[in-house]
């Protein structure tokens, strides 16, 4: 077990907090977190603690990941290899049979009243107490902020960990969209990715996020997946997430996984796509009157169509700066 880091909360320089409030509409509403300077909405102040005390048991499976990196459709498909592909189970909101840990700290402002109806206490209290075993169990934190029973004595990780990683270019622009359908977010794409290079985006800094899991992909119980690698070949990724969760499939089996996973029937599937939960929180015609949806393109390549040239660049060179020495690369 990895020794346990002392959670401290500072409030955001003035600059950084002021922008934060002002695109989310709401008085300091994100928190720095030690260790990682991450940001963070204030409400997991209250969660963080208990997040990190967690009893993690060798049977979970930590679908992990930064938002926005096609993370929804990799659950789905872990979800349903690791159970077997119980479809008619999979009918069920996927937000409450495979949660957020830190949910309870996202779906607040405008969502409390689906959260407190569906959760039904805290998130972390959901995944302890009222999820079934084997608990599959997701999380946008990054490695320093999971669970400390997450790694053993001698250093290896405990539970199975599965880490959806994506370009950051189409992440961003991913990112942008989703705050702005769910959480209401005000302001421009150019400010959001200013912060997001800045490391003042909710749940970044970005870099550390993905190379704490990338530097540990050796490790037999953590399996570092590409966004990318789903969009080119899913069913080679099946097969080896298969085979990591210890599980058989036919090729008849994975043709049909693979047919539901396909982004019109993602996009139509409401145990996924989030429209229930925005139709409880904001009305029923919330979704007529904008052209934004959780699952939105699935596309590689989207920033082109929002970036500058020169904001490219400037992204480009950040991540150089970053990815130098990894080995890690991104289409």
């Amino acid at each position: 077990m990895r020794t346990k880091p002392v959670l401290s909360f500072s409030k955001l320089d003035e600059e950084t907090g002021s922008m934060l409030d002002n695109m989310f509409d709401k008085k300091d509403c994100m928190v720095e977190i030690n260790p990682g300077r991450v940001i963070l909405p204030a409400d997991y102040m209250t969660i963080g603690q208990d997040i990190l005390d967690m009893e993690v048991l060798d049977s979970d499976v930590w679908m992990c990941s930064y938002p926005r990196t096609g993370s929804t459709w990799a659950q789905e498909m872990v979800w349903l290899i690791g159970h077997d592909l119980d479809y008619e189970g999979a009918k069920s909101i996927q937000q409450i049979r495979c949660p957020l840990v830190e949910l309870s700290c996202i779906m607040v402002d405008g969502h409390a009243e689906w959260h407190d109806e569906s959760v039904k206490g805290t998130s972390v209290d959901l995944v302890k107490y009222r999820l079934p075993h084997p608990r599959y169990i997701r999380s946008h934190l990054p490695w320093d902020l999971l669970p400390t029973e997450i790694v053993k004595d001698d250093g290896t990780t405990k539970p199975k960990v599965i880490y959806t990683s994506r370009n950051p270019k189409d992440m961003v622009v991913s990112y942008y969209h989703y705050c702005t359908l769910v959480h209401g977010l005000k302001g421009s794409f150019e400010d959001f990715c200013d912060l997001f290079m800045r490391d003042h985006a909710p749940f970044g800094p970005v870099w550390n996020h993905i190379l704490g899991f990338w530097k540990r992909r050796h490790d037999p119980n953590i399996l570092f997946i590409k966004f990318e690698e789903m969009k080119r070949d899913l069913p080679i990724v099946v097969r080896k997430t298969a085979t990591f969760l210890n599980k058989n499939m036919s090729d008849e089996q994975i043709d049909k996984l693979c047919d539901h996973l396909s982004f019109q029937n993602m996009k139509q599937n409401r145990a996924v796509n989030l429209e229930g939960i925005l139709e409880k929180s904001f009305g029923k015609s919330y979704l007529e009157q904008t052209p934004l949806r959780f699952i939105r393109k699935g596309e590689i390549g989207d920033w082109k169509n929002f970036m500058s040239d020169d904001l490219s660049r400037r992204f480009d060179d950040w991540a150089e700066q970053h990815l130098k020495g990894t080995e890690l690369s991104f289409e």
